[in-house]
């Protein structure tokens, strides 16, 4: 279907191009007749501006803050998303949007506090927020609320919020997979272990819901063997091979990790893995080595590039476009291992 132009609608109200312009957006002198007529005819023939070349012919430019974990060394994963948003924003930098890049320590909760702070200070057009403390996000989310300045959410949610959109898995059903793969390797009365890195397991919801969603799978199936739970502060990682030597034993088949799994892998290396079947999450460069070693069995991934990319999309769209946006992206559960981990596409 050909697509409705002034100059479709001018030959019609058999006006000039400029007349319709005016008409449209309601600037200059026209009789109050030719104003119907010419409306009439854009319901009539269902125009519709072309608002992003009103946006770009006008003075405005567009920013757009990110906040999202600062890279490390021994967790690479915030990298992805990060390349995600980068192409995004390479692919908008002739539609005057700017994007601006602002990181926190995931183990410091203090330091999304203080860098929220520079983010309202800065007031950009629209926000992008990978919300791994809960609470500083929620609060961080009420003082965009009451500036109007959307904002949309990655790779976790606050649901009390009134978010713009968010693109990110489904905790719980992940969880809820993992206990699926788990059950297929377990025997009548084995044990599986969860392992959380928090220090307030509270405040990281998406961990807490993986671990619901699998521990749920388990009631949903009568599983009569027993489910440990054990949390660890990121900030004491080296009990983390002693707690596994203590904790661990010939009944325990299963191994779910809600986060960092080439953290355990490295320590369950040293003490032997005996039979029990790894689930952990994301396909970073050092869960890959474990997966190859046989360590790691099972990673669930959830497209963190796309989810950076179409978050900075989201906002164009509905800032720039005046499209409306959809509220809820809900990224593939997607099982990968060793045999298919090269055939794995985050884009």
């Amino acid at each position: 279907m050909k697509k409705v132009s002034i100059k479709d609608i001018a030959e019609k109200a058999n006006v000039s191009i400029g007349t319709v312009d005016r008409v449209i957006h309601n600037r200059g002198r026209v009789s109050e007749r030719t104003r119907e007529k010419v409306l009439a005819i854009c319901r009539e023939m269902d125009y519709e501006p072309n608002v992003l070349a009103q946006r770009l012919a006008s003075d405005k430019a567009f920013v757009f803050a990110t906040f999202t974990p600062k890279p490390k060394r021994d967790n690479s994963y915030w990298k992805t998303p990060l390349d995600g948003i980068r192409k995004a924003a390479d692919e908008l930098s002739g539609y005057r949007v700017r994007v601006k890049s602002y990181f926190y320590d995931q183990e410091n909760e203090e330091s999304f506090r203080q860098e929220s702070l520079n983010i309202l200070l800065e007031k950009p057009d629209g926000v992008l927020i990978a919300p791994l403390f809960h609470r500083e996000a929620r609060d961080l989310a009420r003082k965009l609320e009451s500036y109007d300045i959307p904002f949309v959410f990655i790779d976790s949610k606050v649901e009390d919020t009134r978010y713009l959109s968010y693109f990110g898995q489904d905790s719980f059903r992940s969880g809820y997979l993992a206990g699926r793969l788990i059950w297929f390797h377990l025997k009548k009365k084995g044990e599986v272990i969860i392992v959380n890195f928090s220090s307030d397991l509270e405040n990281h919801v998406h961990l807490k819901n993986r671990e619901k969603g699998l521990k749920q799978f388990m009631e949903n199936h009568h599983f009569r063997g027993t489910l440990t739970s054990l949390t660890i502060d990121p900030k004491e990682e080296l009990v983390l091979t002693h707690t596994l030597y203590e904790r661990l034993h010939h009944k325990t088949q299963g191994l779910f990790v809600t986060s960092s799994a080439h953290k355990v892998a490295r320590s369950l290396q040293k003490i032997g893995k005996d039979n029990v079947l790894f689930v952990g999450y994301d396909l970073t460069p050092d869960n890959v080595t474990y997966l190859n070693k046989g360590i790691i069995d099972v990673l669930l991934c959830q497209k963190p590039m796309a989810q950076g990319h179409e978050g900075i999309m989201a906002l164009f769209n509905h800032l720039v476009r005046k499209r409306k946006v959809e509220k809820n992206h809900s990224m593939p559960i997607e099982i990968v291992v060793k045999e298919n981990y090269q055939d794995y596409s985050d884009f």
